[in-house]
């Protein structure tokens, strides 16, 4: 019985390292967790407390030593993603000069949308009407990114 024991060990270990490094839907999780786990109930009633700690540290030891082996052969780079996504600030030289500035929406503002402005297509947010196509609109503010119109009233 213990050679089984053993084996199905080994095979939730694997699995719960399978899981690491690709984590997914966590089927080979669970199932290297309820393997795991059944292997050490069934040492604790079969072979008693001692043998169950015995069990338990190499479980924990064995796993560690995947992790640590996984590292060392390059195989945990080849799963992580390293790469950093570097944040640019947001050029406003665009927007500068068109508050008061008068456009036409391209899109339907609900309240997003796009408008030219001042021969620039630019995306703008309205005070919260909704803005049909077509419609002039002036730019009465300019928070950061977001550029606030309404419809323009001669």
């Amino acid at each position: 019985m213990l050679p089984w024991i053993i084996i199905i060990a080994m095979l939730g270990l694997l699995l719960l390292f399978v899981e690491i490094l690709m984590p997914g839907f966590g089927l080979f999780g669970i199932l290297g967790t309820v393997s795991l786990l059944g292997t050490l109930v069934a040492v604790y009633k079969l072979y008693g407390f001692t043998a169950f700690l015995i069990m338990l540290i190499a479980v924990v030891i064995i796993f560690f030593g995947m992790i640590v082996f996984a590292k060392k052969s390059g195989l945990y780079n080849k799963v992580v993603l390293r790469d950093r996504q570097e944040a640019k600030g947001f050029d406003e030289t665009p927007l500068q000069g068109l508050l008061g500035k008068v456009g036409v929406t391209h899109t339907e503002l609900k309240p997003f949308g796009v408008a030219e402005i001042d021969g620039k297509v630019i995306d703008v947010c309205s005070t919260g009407d909704f803005i049909d196509r077509n419609i002039r609109v002036q730019v009465v503010q300019i928070t950061g990114k977001t550029v606030t119109v309404k419809v323009y009233e001669e």
